[in-house]
């Protein structure tokens, strides 16, 4: 007689979406969030790209404790991505606030802690889903993440207010 398997998938995504398991995966985004937006404020060059590849890879790692997921196998792939994403976001807050300044906004520039949080908190949000959801890092794929990044951007989440507005950014963020 053979053993029967039991897919449990559906039994763990019930598990994954118990309030208490969403509200402990929500601080660790608002925690690695607020670092990564934190340092992003320090006025030395690349500072904001090595603490923003580190948040987002100790971010990543406790999401996956909290889901039970293996981390230690992906962890140069994780950094690569993490790092690769900084380094975007860094460019990205070059244009933005260049175009925040040419806007004559004046006042404190939070460009670049707006950037690295909306990334980070996206970049959360993102494996909190993936993750929660039964996926693993090894089946995750960066075309599924550009996706869901252009998603927020058409339903309004993301906007040019997001990175100009330190209420909006604040809301945005779940701060």
């Amino acid at each position: 007689m053979e053993d029967a398997i039991i897919d449990v998938a559906p039994i763990q995504k019930a598990v994954n979406r118990k309030p208490e398991v969403e509200d402990d995966a929500r601080k660790i985004i608002r925690k690695y969030t607020l670092i990564a937006s934190g340092a992003s404020l320090l006025p030395y060059d690349f500072v904001d790209v090595i603490t923003s590849t580190a948040a987002q890879a100790l971010m990543i790692k406790e999401l996956c404790a909290l889901y039970d997921v293996s981390f230690s196998d992906k962890l140069a792939n994780v950094t690569f991505w993490s790092a690769t994403g900084s380094v975007v976001t860094k460019i990205i807050t070059a244009a933005v606030g260049t175009l925040i300044n040419n806007s004559g906004s004046g006042g404190v520039d939070l460009t670049g802690a707006a950037v690295a949080g909306i990334y980070t908190a996206t970049v959360g949000e993102f494996y909190k889903l993936h993750l929660r959801d039964g996926g693993t890092l090894a089946d995750i794929n960066i075309s599924d993440f550009a996706d869901y990044f252009i998603e927020e951007i058409k339903r309004g989440d993301l906007s040019m207010a997001t990175f100009t507005n330190p209420k909006v950014l604040m809301n945005h963020l779940n701060v």
